[in-house]
């Protein structure tokens, strides 16, 4: 008995450390993609992380045999749901971050989940509780004082223009989460990402046709971020994640995502030198302590729920 409680303790501490690693990755891909905008075009940053992508994707398919077969219906459906959530949602996250901070795109991500329950209720005619109500509403006065600085927005127009197209990110998210979330309970996460990660490629073309002009070899700083994105945050983390919540469980796994923004706030501190105001701390701390009531109330009434079904909201918190 002892010796089982050792080796479940042991586990435990691997798969709290493997969260935590994916949690890294997400989080300093924002900064990884604030690099790359220095040398690349933006639309072409998220073309070639996606390719980057297929191979350990497609390695980690084969290794797990997760064959399916898809009917006409559901290719629509997953063509619709790269388009949305694959292209759109990262050609307007990478062009926002033109004119915005690595840690401002991240903190307006964050609340993909809050405006994701929001259109739900909506659209379901359910009734929202008056704290969740109320978080809501909070979540909304730390988004204006994050796009703001001292009550002017932080860079002028540019910083306006910023944030309305990482708007768009979340916008383009939200309807990939309508598009298929048939489709999550049908299929793994694996699957679907490496069928829709695949479907992107013909997909970007429109849109990084344009900027083929400024293609080259990248510089070896350049390959490093390229590298990270595709492997360590398309394919590893998502492995690593996976692993967590087989050993700690979704509800305990997924309250760790609420950290990602703090990890792109602080390496973006460090490695970029970038610095948020004082109304903006504060409007970080009312998203995050909102975004993280609201999953603590959601998951304290959610019942037991296998692996495959809790991966729509990792995605809905990452936008990875």
């Amino acid at each position: 008995m002892a010796k089982e409680f050792r080796r479940g303790k042991k586990s435990s501490e691997i798969g709290v450390v493997f969260v935590l690693l994916a949690v890294l990755f997400w989080g300093i891909s924002f900064i990884s993609t604030k690099v790359l905008l220095q040398e690349y075009p933006p639309v072409s940053i998220a073309f070639f992380r996606q390719f980057i992508a297929l191979f350990p994707l497609a390695g980690l398919f084969l290794v797990k045999k997760a064959y399916f077969k898809l009917r006409i219906i559901t290719v629509f459906h997953m063509v619709v749901g790269s388009l949305f959530g694959v292209v759109l949602y990262f050609v307007f996250e990478n062009t926002g971050m033109k004119y915005i901070s690595a840690s401002g795109a991240s903190i307006i991500v964050a609340t993909i989940p809050i405006f994701t329950l929001l259109i739900d209720t909506l659209i379901s005619r359910k009734k929202l509780a008056l704290r969740t109500l109320f978080l809501i509403l909070c979540s909304w006065v730390g988004v204006y004082l994050v796009i703001s600085a001292d009550g002017q927005p932080e860079g002028g127009a540019d910083t306006l223009k910023g944030s309305l197209l990482v708007f768009c990110a979340m916008v383009s998210w939200i309807i990939y989460t309508m598009v298929t979330k048939r489709l999550s309970t049908q299929y793994s996460s694996l699957q679907m990402t490496s069928v829709q990660t695949l479907l992107s490629i013909p997909l970007f073309i429109p849109f990084v046709w344009r900027e083929r002009f400024f293609w080259h070899w990248p510089s070896g700083n350049a390959a490093v971020h390229f590298m990270f994105l595709g492997i360590f945050c398309s394919a590893l983390a998502y492995v690593f994640f996976l692993y967590g919540i087989s050993v700690l469980g979704p509800a305990l796994s997924s309250s760790y995502l609420n950290l990602i923004p703090l990890v792109t706030i602080a390496t973006g501190t460090v490695f970029l030198g970038e610095r948020l105001a004082p109304l903006q701390y504060i409007g970080a701390f009312l998203i995050l302590t909102s975004l993280g009531l609201i999953s603590f109330f959601k998951l304290k009434r959610r019942r037991p729920v296998r692996i495959e079904a809790v991966l729509p909201e990792v995605q809905e918190k990452t936008g990875i």
